[in-house]
């Protein structure tokens, strides 16, 4: 019996160390070739280990016969490695990224490897459960967040950024709940990958407007 309640209390403890990790930054789609990458941040105040993490990449599109909704996107899931200190950044990104941002990336990517369709993002811990979930839209009628086909209600939503797939998000502030929207431009003035985010006023898509949603829920 004390055996099983140690292990309830350091699954517990994990629990609340795993909803401290939130997907701070995002960018998939550019105005030319994308500059892509993946930011995560420990809101907490103890480093997690990632080991045995992931990142999926759900494809979210209906798009004219159907067929690759719930589809795998970019090579995804990606498996991750290492550990995240409290108030540190994650970041796994493309080549174009770390060389237009001048940054080195955690785990690299390969080229292409965020839908520029919508589709779903989804942070798994090392049990499988889901830290959080975003959906990123370019509007088309029937997309859905997803996972791997399923129906799920998303942690956060955006788009579209216009009639386009939003190039990415941001919080605006580390770990915040107001997300903002990353610019179409390269360099997006509001990336920051493996930095601090910084509030650009120009480029805020407060709570309610442009089709946002946000509220990040604890699991």
């Amino acid at each position: 019996m004390k055996f099983a309640i140690a292990l309830a209390s350091a699954a517990a403890v994990a629990s609340v160390a795993n909803a401290d990790i939130t997907i701070n930054e995002l960018l998939g789609s550019t105005s030319g070739a994308d500059s892509e990458f993946i930011e995560l941040y420990n809101t907490g105040d103890t480093a997690v280990d990632l080991t045995g993490w992931s990142i999926q990449l759900w494809d979210a599109d209906i798009d004219a016969g159907g067929s690759g909704f719930g589809g795998s996107d970019g090579g995804a899931p990606f498996m991750l490695s290492g550990s995240i200190a409290a108030g540190d950044y994650y970041t796994l990104a493309n080549a174009l990224a770390q060389s237009t941002y001048s940054f080195t990336a955690d785990q690299l990517i390969g080229a292409d490897s965020i839908e520029n369709g919508s589709y779903t993002i989804i942070l798994r811990d090392a049990m499988g459960t889901i830290v959080e979930a975003g959906f990123m839209t370019d509007g088309d009628a029937g997309d859905a967040a997803n996972d791997a086909g399923s129906l799920i209600t998303a942690d956060w939503s955006f788009g579209p950024d216009g009639s386009f797939l939003p190039a990415g998000m941001y919080r605006v502030g580390d770990g915040s709940s107001t997300l903002g929207l990353l610019e179409f431009g390269q360099p997006s003035p509001s990336a920051t990958p493996d930095s601090a985010n910084i509030p650009a006023p120009s480029a805020l898509a407060l709570m309610g407007l442009g089709g946002l949603v946000a509220g990040r829920r604890r699991r």
